[in-house]
């Protein structure tokens, strides 16, 4: 239906003029959308252009490293006919590398970050060990405390996605986290140094743990509110 623009009565869209005052009315076209005008969508330039910067930078550091590998590989060959400590040197290199893409912010996923630099802290660990010529310490050592410091990596990061964990208890999982992680590279050192007594190594954990698991309890049911409100403003949890 169209309106008369002079007197304001309903009337088809093919009348022509105005049936009651014979104002010529326009033709209607009902298949054309109306037009809304929207307020323009606010957008912040500013992660895509640090995503360039960032994206600019990691080339640079890639062309570095490539450069600076190829030339210790070159100089080592050259004086000594074989490729001798620039293999440790190299190997080195590209694991800081591997590490520098992931800090990069390239995998978005935390469970994918946390296993793959442990991937590449293995395979630098096994590739300085089988320099030698024999592996002696990556399997009972290097080995276990990686994969160990993955595994609980993981497993506090799915404690906190799990259980919506905020603020305070956090920091408490936290400490729980690196005691476990301290009592764990504490065992196969000592198991390596053929030292190892597992009651007495499972006594010292309980011991370590016990502390941080009182002043949690404390933090939740003791600590007067005003003096949480306050440290969670100064420390920003």
């Amino acid at each position: 239906m169209a309106y008369c623009p002079k007197c304001g009565i309903k009337v088809e869209k093919d009348n022509r003029p105005c049936p009651l005052c014979n104002f010529h009315i326009p033709k209607v076209n009902d298949t054309e959308d109306e037009t809304v005008r929207k307020f323009p969508k606010a957008a912040n330039p500013y992660p895509a252009h640090l995503r360039r910067v960032l994206n600019r930078i990691f080339v640079f550091v890639t062309l570095l490293v490539f450069v600076a590998v190829s030339i210790m590989f070159y100089v080592d060959y050259e004086l000594n006919g074989t490729f001798t400590w620039s293999r440790y040197s190299n190997i080195s290199i590209l694991a800081g590398w591997g590490v520098l893409y992931f800090s990069f912010g390239y995998v978005q996923s935390y469970y994918k970050v946390i296993i793959g630099i442990g991937m590449i802290c293995l395979v630098l660990l096994f590739g300085l060990d089988n320099f030698n010529g024999r592996l002696e310490w990556f399997f009972p050592l290097a080995f276990p405390i990686v994969v160990g410091t993955s595994v609980i990596g993981v497993a506090y990061w799915s404690v906190i996605r799990a259980l919506s964990v905020r603020g305070f208890n956090v920091l408490g999982f936290f400490f729980i986290a690196v005691v476990i992680l301290s009592m764990w590279i504490n065992f196969f050192i000592t198991r390596y140094q053929g030292e190892t007594n597992l009651s007495n190594w499972l006594i010292v954990t309980a011991l370590q743990l016990l502390p941080v698991v009182l002043i949690m309890i404390y933090v939740k049911y003791g600590m007067p509110e005003k003096v949480k409100q306050k440290i969670a403003r100064k420390f920003h949890l």
